[in-house]
């Protein structure tokens, strides 16, 4: 569904009036005559009852003129934008009209062609003004579960009832690592709403105006199928039943705990129905036999069998497609009880982030227990440690493959083989001498690429930018290099042609 912007008319000259509302209904159908008056106070209660978009007034009128209109409403609503139309072809109107806020200035006899590219180039400023509103709306939709203002929703959303799901690559997001990733969001040309609290997440908000040919499950099910070509494991959860948008918070709620519920580390999954999401259950009598051994190792400091037995564990979880939020508990009830008679003399906070990158980097449950498995290692004194010295230099080469390499399928998973380490150590060093993750130092490090390509070839193709920084999505490359740099790679582009005046 279009949307469609308001204006309100005001001129004291009915003909002068009448004549701008058969130009809008006539030649700008991006927009609507939302209400009229006859003089600057007239207009100033219109605008309070209505609050348009856009005001168009004549310049001198009784009362109260155009030009202090302008200021009374930029005052009050400075998101409101102003057209002032005047046959009095004076300079000092224009000046003062422009001090006001005034977007444009225009003469009579107004001239519908005049009046419809200047109606286009605020369209264009709308788009991006409601674009940047129904962001901030949607993020905090999903980050509150209280419901928007009525008001918002109904001007900056179409109206009618709309359909969400989830899609989510790998593990659930971070609890502990601050200034990991880069939220997601739909660009602005694209008709169905997106967020992502991090690059590897993707909730859609749907119109239902925009299903045609598709149901929204038919939909959620070709993404579900294109991203499994792309990552090691992905996890859907569609929200079948429809919801006007006022409930949206709620329902991202109930979407989000359901996806906390349901992943399971290294299975590929997609949950249609609600009712058919519900815990693992796990295996009670062994599970419960394995902790309490664990418990009594643990007092009695025997290292290397509290190893076998949280790899006994783990096995036990993954037959068991046990949750990720379950083996999450249970990996930090463990780690308490190692804390409590072995003290550590790793940053407390250092090991839960090495936790949250193992359950985000690993694409199976065997990579999840190398990486648990060497955490704990590490903890118990069972094991040598690397000098320095080795480990800054295997950094360097880590940092220069990615550098040489990013426009390669690159995986942490990837990477850890290549150079024989763990997924642990690997997030450990990112922290240790980037102070980020390895995730966001390849994001970031492919999007200064991209605006070094964009520089030096301001023809290319955006599709060409972002397959040679490693992306097959276009439009993921863009919504990737719009969360960091805070715009489009096309308009990164056209000021880059503007520049060396190619374009």
């Amino acid at each position: 569904m279009e949307q469609l912007y308001s204006i309100i008319v005001v001129d004291d000259e009915p003909a002068s009036l009448m004549h701008i509302k058969t130009i809008i209904e006539k030649k700008c159908p991006d927009y609507q005559v939302s209400g009229t008056a006859v003089n600057g106070e007239e207009a100033l209660a219109e605008v309070e009852k209505c609050r348009p978009d856009v005001v168009i007034s004549d310049v001198k009128m009784p009362v109260m003129d155009g030009i202090e209109l302008a200021e009374k409403v930029k005052e009050r609503h400075p998101d409101i934008l102003f057209i002032i139309i005047s046959g009095y072809q004076d300079f000092e109107y224009a000046k003062s009209a422009l001090k006001s806020g005034v977007c444009d200035y225009l003469l009579k006899p107004l001239k519908p062609s005049d009046f419809q590219q200047t109606m286009e180039k605020l369209k264009t400023r709308l788009n991006s003004y409601y674009y940047e509103k129904r962001r901030q709306l949607i993020k905090a939709m999903c980050h509150n579960a209280e419901s928007p203002a009525e008001d918002s929703v109904t001007r900056y959303f179409p109206e009618g009832k709309y359909y969400s799901g989830i899609i989510r690559k790998n593990g659930l997001p971070r609890r502990f690592s601050g200034n990991c990733g880069f939220e997601i969001f739909s660009m602005e040309e694209e008709q169905i709403y997106l967020y992502g609290r991090d690059e590897m997440e993707a909730l859609y908000l749907v119109s239902e105006a925009l299903l045609y040919h598709e149901s929204f499950a038919e939909i959620m099910e070709r993404y579900y199928q294109r991203e499994q070509e792309e990552y090691s494991y992905v996890t859907g959860v569609v929200y079948e039943e429809q919801f006007y948008l006022e409930e949206f918070p709620q329902v991202v709620k109930r979407i989000y705990r359901k996806l906390d519920e349901t992943i399971v580390v290294g299975q590929n999954q997609i949950i249609f129905r609600e009712s058919g999401i519900g815990e693992k259950e796990s295996c009670k009598k062994t599970e419960k036999e394995i902790l309490e051994r664990i418990e009594y190792l643990t007092k009695y400091k025997e290292s290397n069998q509290i190893l076998q037995e949280v790899e006994r564990a783990l096995e036990l979880w993954k037959r068991n497609r046990c949750s990720q939020i379950y083996v999450e508990g249970q990996i930090y009830y463990i780690l308490q009880l190692i804390r409590n008679v072995y003290g550590t003399n790793e940053e407390r906070g250092g090991i839960e982030y090495e936790i949250d990158d193992a359950f985000f980097y690993s694409s199976s449950m065997d990579e999840l227990k190398e990486s648990i498995l060497n955490l704990l290692n590490r903890m118990l004194p069972v094991a040598a440690r690397e000098s320095t010295d080795d480990k800054m230099q295997m950094f360097h080469s880590i940092l220069a493959y990615l550098n040489h390499h990013m426009e390669e399928n690159i995986t942490l998973t990837g990477i850890c083989r290549r150079f024989g380490v763990s997924q642990t150590t690997l997030s450990k060093l990112f922290r240790m001498y980037q102070e980020c993750s390895f995730g966001k130092y390849l994001t970031t490090i492919r999007i200064e690429k991209a605006k070094k390509i964009m520089e030096q070839e301001p023809e290319i193709y955006i599709k060409d930018v972002a397959g040679r920084v490693g992306y097959n999505d276009q439009f993921y490359f863009s919504r990737i290099f719009h969360s960091v740099e805070g715009m489009r790679p096309s308009d990164y582009l056209a000021g880059k042609c503007k520049r060396v005046g190619s374009c």
